[in-house]
């Protein structure tokens, strides 16, 4: 879980970044929403972390994709999310 939360605080600087570039070119001014739609969507995947385990680990992933290379902390934490929750079902499974 740790890891997906760096993930996604190296998301938000990522975001921090583009918004400071924006004030002076066009260009970030443009990819500006997308990546606070993006950060927003691996915000709420930590979110549904509680509750459902999968969800959260693919949200985490998409929105962590429009930062690569800085998003790659936060796709192998969801990742990560993904696999506990896989395992976890698979125990629930072998002691039915």
């Amino acid at each position: 879980m740790g890891l997906a939360i760096g993930g996604i605080i190296a998301n938000w600087f990522g975001v921090l970044i583009v918004y400071l570039n924006s004030l002076n070119e066009l260009g970030y001014q443009i990819l500006l929403p997308y990546t606070i739609i993006s950060a927003l969507i691996s915000t709420l995947g930590i979110l549904f972390a509680g509750n459902n385990k999968k969800l959260a680990g693919i949200l985490i992933i998409i929105g962590s994709i429009l930062f690569v290379p800085l998003g790659l902390v936060g796709i192998f934490g969801g990742r990560k999310i993904i696999n506990k929750a896989n395992e976890k079902s698979l125990e629930e499974r072998r002691d039915f």
